[in-house]
């Protein structure tokens, strides 16, 4: 009986997969294929706005769209969910998926080089070259925008083969303005749209960072790892930046992002 109990196959919740800025549910592509090999159902939900085509007055409605309106679309899947998801979010999706932990049940919050909390100021001067030229322009704020091929090779694709960066770049896409302001300034968004209540958090959570992150600085993940404390289990990456998702590598993130789950059983692993 007990080896029968040994070799039964453990239920795995589905996982829900929150791409980030400038990005397509597309990215998840590698970790999909990972996680799918090992049983687990994903989901890769594309936040409002987020296509390739998009005309002069859906980029002026993704230009005023919120972090409230990204969070509501990813708490809208979760919900017509049977069961509590895992939820991984990427750079913007980590701190989607942070905010989703206060606010619906999950069974484990799995965030990729995330976003920092509204707690932490998250700007430091090796983000300014990819991001200043943006932050200048008047009224960003309820503006759509997009990166150039330098910026987002410099701030994001780091780390990647150089000849990796074509494709990459082709995939980029439009981004809200609104929701640049209200996570960049952390503490300084005074309606604290981007804050995270920390307390009502009771799903475990692991975070990844690569230590040469340009857009979300090292330094930056490391307050966020203490800000949280136990209740984060936080690993970092010394020859990783950005993107975890598909840099040389990936797939040791994955595998060990894998054995977390399977040593630390979110709520609905059994």
């Amino acid at each position: 009986m007990n080896d029968v109990i040994a070799g039964a196959e453990r239920h795995k919740p589905p996982v829900v997969l929150i791409h980030g800025m400038w990005s397509q549910p597309e990215v998840w592509a590698n970790w999909q294929a990972r996680l799918e090999a090992e049983g687990y159902h994903c989901l890769a939900i594309r936040l409002p706005g987020h296509r390739v085509s998009l005309d002069q007055q859906a980029r002026s409605t993704l230009g005023k769209t919120t972090l409230r309106d990204y969070v509501d679309a990813a708490a809208t899947v979760i919900e017509s969910l049977v069961e509590p998801p895992i939820v991984m979010g990427h750079s913007l999706g980590g701190l989607i998926a942070q905010i989703l932990a206060t606010e619906v049940s999950l069974a484990a919050a799995v965030l990729i080089n995330p976003a920092a909390p509204g707690a932490i100021f998250p700007l430091r001067p090796k983000t300014l070259p990819g991001m200043a030229r943006h932050f200048a322009r008047p009224g960003l704020w309820h503006k759509a925008f997009k990166l150039a091929p330098i910026e987002a090779s410099y701030l994001l694709f780091n780390a990647m083969p150089r000849q990796a960066h074509a494709p990459l770049l082709a995939d980029l896409v439009y981004e809200s303005g609104h929701v640049a302001y209200e996570v960049a300034f952390g503490p300084l968004n005074l309606r604290h749209t981007n804050r995270v209540n920390k307390p009502s958090i009771s799903c475990p959570m692991l975070a990844l960072a690569g230590q040469r992150d340009r857009i979300v600085p090292v330094a930056v993940s490391r307050k966020l790892a203490n800000w949280y404390g136990d209740a984060l289990t936080y690993w970092e990456y010394p020859q990783h930046a950005h993107w975890l998702l598909g840099e040389p590598g990936w797939e040791g993130i994955v595998d060990r992002t894998l054995k977390w789950l399977e040593k630390a059983p979110p709520k609905g692993l059994t």
